[in-house]
């Protein structure tokens, strides 16, 4: 694993540009997420609400990323990015000057969640597609790995940072630094040195340049088969980060702080996970592998759920952490190196309706089942359907294997 080979995208200066400034801005997210979810807990005490404020940050992607898809495909990627990050940086800072205010309730905490998830459901396929304008061609896959080290970098640093600071001064000083970390992207992305491509499609109609999408995803197996993989991972196994608060607070009788190194885990094992991808040269065995990886962090979850030691859980959740990431990248990295560049806008849309839209109904359910049958027995569930997803999907892809 030479330091050349992973480190090899970072030779375009175009994605050192992008690779610096989301750094920044990705902990001041993970900073908000977690002093979201810890603010939505205190207003209400709820289980079901924290799945509910989940499901409106995120859902608006399931039904919105396809069209994000298509403005991704026509229009100037670098120009909605800066759109996108700039509206974001005023739903932060409302969200900052309302709490700071003292005047912040559960209804406008899930309108501007609703208005979080509107902003990303178009921010993130123009994001997905942008890849192949910041680097080149032999770099993509590791570019791709290098940007999920980062986030996971940020999704250490971050939460830690805010347990610390929500502990000392409340959540809205979170806000605040989120908001201010969004110039840093956009600024990255002004630094670019990018042809602007615009990318007239042809006059036919949205829905028929959406299903040319979905029949490119759908002809090919291993797409196919580890979308579907990702997808259940998604929507069973990714609302632990919802319920982690109740976890921290009922199961390992732990506050802020405690909360904060537990998703800071989950960053470390996810940033060794993307390390790993990133040094590989090709994709041949990424399919078998990011079917291990499910099958890694289900089983990881069950060992959280049944859990009464923070360290033994901050290990589990270093291995959830891994295992997530390499699936996530591992299905982005097989789509973006064979999706061609003038459906690349589309084909990475439900990608995103995946990424964005999908935990957030299982966030819902894992709320409401939270609730009523208590958390560490819902975490054990979703542990299950993903392991068992790993299994079948690793053996369809044998199959696939089998009749090529």
């Amino acid at each position: 694993m030479s330091e050349q080979n992973i480190f090899r995208a970072l030779r375009n200066k175009n994605f050192r540009y992008f690779f610096v400034g989301q750094m920044l801005s990705v902990a001041g997210t993970w900073m908000q997420r977690v002093a979201q979810g810890w603010l939505a807990y205190r207003l209400t005490g709820s289980s079901f609400y924290l799945g509910l404020v989940s499901f409106a940050g995120s859902a608006p992607a399931f039904l919105l990323a396809p069209l994000g898809g298509i403005l991704a495909d026509r229009f100037d990627r670098r120009r909605l990015m800066v759109w996108a990050q700039t509206l974001a940086l005023l739903q932060a800072g409302a969200l900052a000057i309302l709490t700071l205010a003292g005047v912040i309730t559960p209804a406008s905490l899930l309108f501007l969640s609703v208005i979080q998830g509107i902003i990303n459901a178009f921010e993130n396929p123009a994001r997905q597609s942008f890849y192949t304008e910041m680097v080149r061609a032999e770099d993509l896959s590791n570019a791709i790995a290098l940007n999920a080290s980062l986030v996971n970098v940020a999704r250490v640093v971050g939460p830690a940072v805010a347990g610390v600071l929500v502990a000392l001064w409340g959540e809205g000083v979170c806000f605040s630094v989120n908001a201010i970390s969004f110039v840093a992207v956009i600024v990255a992305l002004w630094l670019m040195d990018i042809e602007p491509k615009p990318r007239p499609l042809p006059k036919t109609p949205g829905l028929q340049l959406l299903r040319e999408g979905f029949v490119f995803v759908k002809t090919k197996p291993p797409l196919r088969t580890m979308l579907a993989n990702f997808s259940v991972f998604n929507f069973a196994g990714s609302p632990y980060l919802t319920l982690l608060p109740m976890l921290a607070v009922e199961t390992l009788h732990t506050g802020p702080s405690g909360l904060g190194w537990l998703v800071s885990a989950s960053g470390a094992g996810a940033i060794i996970a993307s390390l790993v991808l990133a040094s590989r040269k090709s994709t041949d065995g990424l399919p078998s592998a990011s079917f291990a990886a499910t099958a890694m962090g289900g089983s990881a979850l069950i060992l959280l759920a049944i859990s009464h030691s923070l360290p033994l859980s901050i290990l589990m959740m270093s291995l959830v952490g891994g295992g997530y990431l390499f699936t996530l990248a591992g299905t982005q990295t097989m789509m973006q190196t064979q999706v061609p560049e003038e459906m690349r806008g589309r084909v990475m849309s439900f990608y995103s309706m995946v990424f964005l839209g999908v935990p957030p109904l299982g966030s819902l359910l894992a709320g409401t089942a939270a609730e009523r049958y208590r958390t560490p027995a819902t975490v054990v569930t979703g542990g299950l359907i993903c392991l068992l997803s790993a299994l079948y999907c690793a053996r369809a892809a044998r199959g696939n294997e089998t009749h090529a």
